[in-house]
């Protein structure tokens, strides 16, 4: 199952070392080339996948876009070394003992929390909410932690991560379902403000419609 989508121009640009980490991070689990290019997105049509859902990419200037498998990225070039933010939906599949409301709000929190025991990432907050607007099953969540494993000549410096996403099965065939999130991160140290380029992310969760199978 993959999103269907027309990427035609690559784009290439330099990163600032915050940047080129989050790059780092969400081309980890790519293989040919081709997969490791954004493209700028042209045009906010929606991005419509087999399951049976759109998404629309994130309003505002300078989004690229990369499709990979069943994911599909948006990163955003703010012309800052101190703040990036990106975009992701992914398709995902869940077994049966996993659609009980209380069994998916452990999936949930499961998948997202990071593993704290090797201190890189700390202070670590966690919040869920279910969200019965477009699905039975549907979370929204935040998570927010501190990420240490940035090598800096600064050994306080680290990155503030702030990822708000949403969970949702498809209403007529629970077992499909979509992964969305928008993930910021920002040096510490950093005195700018972000402002609210944040509404364009949350634009993107808001996005996310769900089709009658067959139609």
């Amino acid at each position: 199952m993959k999103f269907t989508i027309q990427l035609k121009t690559i784009a290439t640009s330099n990163t600032s070392p915050i940047l080129a980490m989050l790059l780092a991070l969400s081309l980890c689990s790519c293989g040919a080339s081709y997969k490791n290019r954004y493209f700028p997105v042209k045009n906010l049509a929606q991005r419509e996948s087999s399951l049976g859902f759109s998404i629309t990419p994130p309003t505002g200037d300078s989004w690229f876009e990369k499709l990979n498998n069943n994911s599909l990225y948006y990163l955003k070039k703010t012309g800052r070394k101190d703040y990036a933010i990106y975009t992701k939906a992914t398709e995902i599949h869940l077994n049966p003992n996993e659609l009980k409301a209380d069994r998916f709000l452990l999936f949930v929190t499961r998948s997202k929390k990071p593993h704290t025991k090797s201190g890189i990432f700390q202070n670590v907050a966690f919040q869920i909410i279910p969200d019965n607007a477009l699905s039975p099953l549907c979370v929204r969540y935040v998570l927010t932690y501190e990420d240490h494993s940035m090598k800096s000549q600064n050994k306080d410096e680290y990155i503030n991560v702030k990822n708000s996403g949403l969970v949702c099965m498809h209403p007529d065939t629970l077992f499909n379902g979509v992964d969305m999130c928008y993930v910021e991160s920002s040096l510490q140290s950093s005195k700018n403000s972000i402002g609210k380029i944040n509404e364009e992310g949350e634009f993107f969760l808001r996005s996310l419609r769900f089709h009658s199978q067959g139609t």
